[in-house]
């Protein structure tokens, strides 16, 4: 999105703030020249795409004593929280191996990697549940793929090979439930699982792990898209709220054939670092106040507080903080979704510990110069935003009065004029002022 040009380069003596020439005399570049700014501050607000639930705002409204339902249903549109019976039991989330959809830049390629059990009991099983090899105390497994595309786990020295194969450790609904208390760590995953098992397979020559976790609690445990420490201090209804809405977006995902998961274990879907999360803070004082939140959404194993829109569990998007009001999706990417429409934010601004309520960015002369395909920028303007207020259009003029504009979506606007400042990157589209720099 970056849309590298060529720099301009214009050789013009009149260019130049002073010029020696023949004779010692002193050539005085022209007062519109001599205007032209060494760079350009653009200041803004927010963070992130913009379109559905701001986490800080939903913070702020918390704080205020909005329960999660009055959160979830003032950022989006004619949605409803409710009770919905889930549509299965157990989510497949892909923690380590090639992505899904084959994007560039995501997922795993190494052939190789290793999973270490800790602190209790393990079993290695083939698909049809029968154990291969069992085992006590820290013990590290390293899976990779055969030529012939199965599965291949190797222990203490003995190789095991099977289409699948599923790693159990005591303490899981799996394997020894009331059984010392073990957590599994993979190589390369984001983070570590104290739920559920690991069951291997392969994909492309890359092991393909998924950790297989009961959807409304193990799984919901583990997702860190929102501080804990919140709910310590008057934001526990937005914990429920984040808890909500994850589940919802899992809610009517259909197994990937490919991976053999529902979701994967970062921004692609949703962060998910399962014990690590749940463990987090000293003796897991910020695990246990996200775990309160998710289980005050929950009534049983398979019923649970979902959002909901004509009476659907709908996938919703997030981010951390907007600029004073919401995005309609379409203003944002392409598609027009019903219950994402652009609302009033007054919340994320006042947020407590919010840094991004305000920040700035710098845009050199010649950073302007390849972004507009000026030979000069003397001056930047928003022109024209969207309903949320984010930039839709910047006109740039030049010394000679020259103009040219940058219209685009907002999430392409910010990652365009983002890739060109000298930070590399810009937190949002919300531009609120742009000022030049002698």
């Amino acid at each position: 999105m970056s849309g590298a040009r060529g720099r301009w380069r214009r050789v013009v003596a009149a260019a130049t703030s002073a010029l020696v020439v023949a004779g010692g005399g002193v050539l005085t570049a022209t007062s519109a020249e001599a205007a032209v700014p060494s760079s350009f501050t653009i200041a803004g607000s927010g963070y992130g795409h913009g379109v559905g639930m701001a986490q800080y705002g939903a913070y702020e409204m918390a704080r205020r004593g909005n329960a999660s339902w009055d959160i979830l249903e003032h950022y989006y549109s004619g949605a409803n929280v409710a009770w919905k019976t889930t549509t299965g039991n157990n989510i497949l989330v892909q923690v380590y191996g090639k992505d899904p959809a084959g994007r560039s830049g995501y997922g795993d390629t190494r052939t190789t990697t290793t999973v270490t059990v800790r602190g209790g009991d393990w079993r290695l099983a083939d698909e049809d549940g029968k154990t291969l090899a069992t085992g006590s105390g820290t013990e590290t497994f390293a899976v990779t793929v055969t030529a012939g595309g199965r599965s291949r786990i190797t222990v203490n020295g003995t190789k095991y090979y099977d289409q699948l194969l599923r790693l159990n450790w005591s303490g899981t609904r799996y394997y020894k439930p009331t059984g010392k208390t073990a957590v599994a760590t993979v190589a390369g995953a984001h983070g570590s699982y104290k739920h559920g098992r690991l069951t291997a397979t392969a994909r492309g020559g890359v092991p393909n792990l998924t950790n297989d976790v009961l959807l409304n609690t193990e799984y919901l445990y583990g997702i860190a898209e929102m501080p804990s420490s919140w709910g310590l201090n008057g934001g526990l209804s937005a914990l429920a709220a984040q808890a909500i809405t994850a589940r919802s977006y899992v809610m009517n995902r259909p197994v990937d054939a490919d991976c053999r998961c529902h979701v994967v274990d970062d921004v692609r879907d949703q962060h998910y670092t399962g014990w690590k999360k749940e463990s987090e803070g000293t003796d897991a004082r910020y695990g246990k106040v996200w775990k309160k939140a998710v289980d005050a959404t929950t009534s049983s194993r398979t019923r649970a507080r979902a959002l909901t829109y004509g009476g659907t569990a709908v996938a919703a998007h997030y981010y951390s903080s907007s600029g004073g009001r919401t995005a309609n999706s379409e203003d944002v990417w392409s598609s027009r979704i019903p219950y994402e429409r652009s609302v009033s934010d007054p919340y994320s601004k006042v947020a407590p510990g919010n840094s991004y309520a305000s920040w700035t960015r710098k845009l050199t002369q010649a950073q302007a110069r390849a972004l507009f395909g000026l030979p000069d920028v003397q001056s930047i303007t928003v022109s024209l935003t969207w309903s949320s207020g984010q930039a839709r259009t910047l006109t740039a003029k030049s010394s000679t009065g020259t103009t040219r504009t940058l219209t685009g979506k907002a999430d392409a606007i910010r990652s365009k004029v983002g890739a060109r400042t000298t930070a590399g990157s810009m937190p949002a589209a919300w531009i609120t002022k742009i000022t030049a720099v002698s």
